[in-house]
């Protein structure tokens, strides 16, 4: 047996021997040789391939901003897309909703996807295959990279791409009682280096049983107190999305990749009611018929560009333009009720508040980074430049031309290396930020700095620290100087003098994992200064009555308090999960002229068990609650089951949606102010108990071919419009 350096010794007293010297992946030799001069032994490698080799290591692996996630056997063996592979992995603080194709969190911030560091569409994660995928990358703590002040996680897909040839699939869900389906295909064909590539889906929802119901309390300067109840009728609801990709991919792989996309996207919804009945002691009854369409167009081009160079260095190029393009219809009518909706509306209306509008939007985004990587730190660079014209035409109750003009610029640099127990990632960041509607607005640069440190107890503990200062800016929405009407008694206004505002963000975990356990616990503290809320004031109108105004204003702060508990037991290795989740938020906010305290206790669970083809789970979360302003906002309630059956390329299933909610769906809110105080609901009736059917299959033949990653990934879809 030779040392570290190839040396060894024949212990032998002959003067020839037979040497026989083997190493893996080399080929064996076999020879006579003298004892006195044996000198160098050269090998040759050999060429024959693995068949397969199967390493056992740790699933999770902490590091300093993410864990690694190493899917097992059975987790891509019982997934038929990217969304069902995420949904078994169980991720902390994350939850896929696969009806809708959604990933959110239980912090509430956002929730950014990526495949191979580019920020993804829906349809690539529908068309990624699992089995393609190595790790999953759960960034928990965002670097200044991804320029996102509002995100709380990214989760990056680490991918080896099987193309052999071309590699294609479809899929569908069906709702059983409420109009429900999605349905999507995508199909890749490379010939060389190039990839040309395709993806549709499609998205239907109609539903009959919506209502919206409204209880408020109004407190006149006069001293009088109004209490006015608006109570829901069913009123339909339908949408249609259809979405198609057009993808060219030159890729040279550790070298160079260049990515054209073209993007069209529709969302077409013709009917969304609203429709209720007004009573107010002392008052007739009123019918409040309310209808809105809108209809939205979105095409974009995306180029993207990456070079390879020497020494570990990497030169990323995104461009992308936009344009938006929406018609927008809004029918607001009041009636004097007469027996019944339809014998009302054959009157003429008491008020008419409807209006049409009509938007345009264009814009270009550019960025730009470079990183080099070294045994132990890497560094990044980079820059993001959008710029972006948005004119909204409004004719009817309200007639306005809200053109705002707006640009972005944005600079950062982070520096991220570990020394054996200890990990860290520094950097910062700077914004300018300018937009201005005709002689208002403003331009204002805001700076971003942010460090994380990661100590790792044992190979099994590690604690991690976070804190950023982040920024926000107002909405386009809600800087157009334009006043809307809810009804005779409640509008909207604008404010093109919000201001921009800053977050002071400081978390604190832990994470611990065995392997029959594993435990993650956070803490957090985020501080606003200055935030943007809703102020509500009563505005006396020249017939002495009272019109309520509730508009956007840069209020005095916003403090968010959390802790966080989800532990997961696999009970069954590889088979059998079971996670737990309990939080608990204290939020108090203080505003020009309110200040409020907000506690809330939530918590849920989920079990899976996956054997075979066989995938089974249960998930039932309490409905989530969020604070801001004066508002309490609730979620959905989470009570779903899912049963999936997979065959070679095929996969077979069942859904049940809000199990043991025979009722419905329902979405609860409530205002705390001080004129006003209002208890809302919105229910959708047919949507509980509801089964879906999903049905898949995958496909593909030929030659093996690997695409280069991207790095950077932009889009636009905020077109300014209320």
């Amino acid at each position: 047996m030779s040392n570290a350096n190839g040396d060894f010794v024949i212990p032998c007293q002959q003067k020839q021997a037979l040497m026989k010297v083997s190493f893996v992946g080399y080929k064996t030799i076999c020879k006579l040789v003298p004892i006195a001069r044996i000198g160098n032994v050269k090998m040759q490698a050999n060429s024959y391939l693995l068949k397969g080799v199967t390493v056992e290591a740790a699933r999770v692996v902490e590091k300093v901003d993410r864990q690694i996630i190493f899917p097992t056997k059975e987790q891509v063996k019982t997934a038929s897309n990217g969304y069902d592979l995420l949904d078994n992995l169980s991720l902390p603080t994350i939850i896929v909703n696969r009806a809708e194709r959604k990933v959110l969190s239980l912090k509430g911030g956002d929730v950014q996807i990526r495949i191979n560091d580019v920020k993804a569409s829906m349809q690539d994660v529908l068309a990624l295959q699992p089995d393609e995928v190595t790790k999953v990358e759960f960034i928990n703590v965002p670097g200044l990279k991804y320029g996102d002040s509002n995100l709380d996680a990214v989760i990056n897909y680490q991918v080896r791409r099987r193309y052999a040839g071309y590699v294609g699939g479809v899929s569908t869900m069906q709702g059983t009682k409420a109009g429900f389906n999605n349905s999507d295909g995508y199909f890749k064909y490379n010939v060389k280096k190039s990839e040309f590539s395709i993806n549709y889906s499609f998205s239907y929802r109609s539903v009959e049983e919506r209502s919206y119901e409204s209880l408020g309390t109004y407190h006149l300067p006069t001293g009088e107190t109004l209490h006015r109840n608006y109570l829901g009728y069913d009123s339909p609801f339908l949408y249609t999305t259809n979405n198609v990709q057009l993808g060219y991919n030159l890729s040279e792989p550790d070298k160079y990749t260049l990515n054209v996309r073209l993007n069209f996207y529709n969302h077409n919804s013709p009917v969304r009611g609203m429709n209720q009945l007004y009573q107010e002691s002392g008052k007739a009854n009123q019918y409040l018929q309310n209808n809105r369409k809108m209809l939205e167009q979105i095409p974009s081009l995306d180029i993207y560009y990456s070079l390879n160079m020497p020494h570990d260095q990497n030169l990323a190029l995104n461009l992308v333009g936009t344009y938006i393009g929406t018609d927008y219809q809004y029918r607001m009518r009041e009636y004097t009720f007469n027996k019944s909706p339809d014998e009302s509306v054959k009157n003429a209306p008491l008020t008419d508040y409807s209006y049409d509008a009509t938007g345009r939007k264009r814009s270009l985004i550019g960025e730009g980074t470079y990183s080099k990587n070294w045994k132990q730190m890497a560094l990044s660079v980079g820059g993001q430049y959008n710029i972006s014209h948005t004119d909204n035409i409004y004719v009817g109750s309200s007639n306005a031309d809200t053109e705002l003009k707006y640009s972005n610029l944005y600079l950062f640099t982070q520096l991220q290396g570990q020394q054996k127990w200890f990990s860290y990632q520094v950097g910062v960041g700077a914004t300018r930020s300018s937009i201005h509607q005709g002689e208002n607005g403003y331009s204002k640069w805001l700076f971003r700095p942010q460090v994380t440190l990661q100590a790792k107890a044992s190979d099994r503990l590690s604690f991690k620290w976070s804190s950023k200062i982040t920024s926000d800016i107002p909405s386009l929405s809600d800087l157009s100087e334009l006043r809307q009407y809810s009804n005779s008694f409640e509008a909207r206004d604008g404010n093109s003098g919000l201001k921009p505002f800053t977050g002071y963000n400081n978390t604190l975990s832990a994470s611990w994992n065995i392997p029959l356990m594993s435990v993650y616990l956070e803490g957090n503290w985020t501080y606003y200064d200055k935030p943007i809320a809703t102020s509500i004031l009563p505005e006396k109108r020249e017939d002495g009555s009272y019109l309520f105004v509730s508009k956007p204003e840069n209020q005095k702060s916003h403090d968010y308090k959390h802790l966080l508990l989800t532990p997961e037991v696999h009970l069954i290795k590889d088979h059998l999960d079971l996670n737990l989740m309990c939080e608990y938020q204290n939020v108090k906010t203080k505003g020009l002229d309110y200040s409020h305290e907000f506690n809330y206790f939530s918590y849920g669970a989920e079990i899976r068990y996956m054997t075979g083809n066989w995938n089974i789970g249960y998930g039932a979360y309490k409905v989530e609650k969020s604070f801001w302003g004066e508002k309490t906002n609730g979620g959905e309630p989470t009570s779903n089951l899912a049963v999936t059956y997979s065959y070679k390329n095929w996969q077979f299933g069942v859904l049940g949606l809000f199990v043991f909610y025979p009722h419905g769906c329902v979405y609860k809110d409530e205002l705390f102010n001080k004129y006003v105080q209002q208890k809302n609901k919105v229910r959708l009736a047919d949507q509980g108990n509801m089964l879906v059917f999903t049905a898949s299959f995958n496909f593909s033949h030929g030659r093996r071919y690997h695409t280069g990653s991207r790095k950077l990934n932009n889009s636009d879809r905020d077109n300014g419009i209320r």
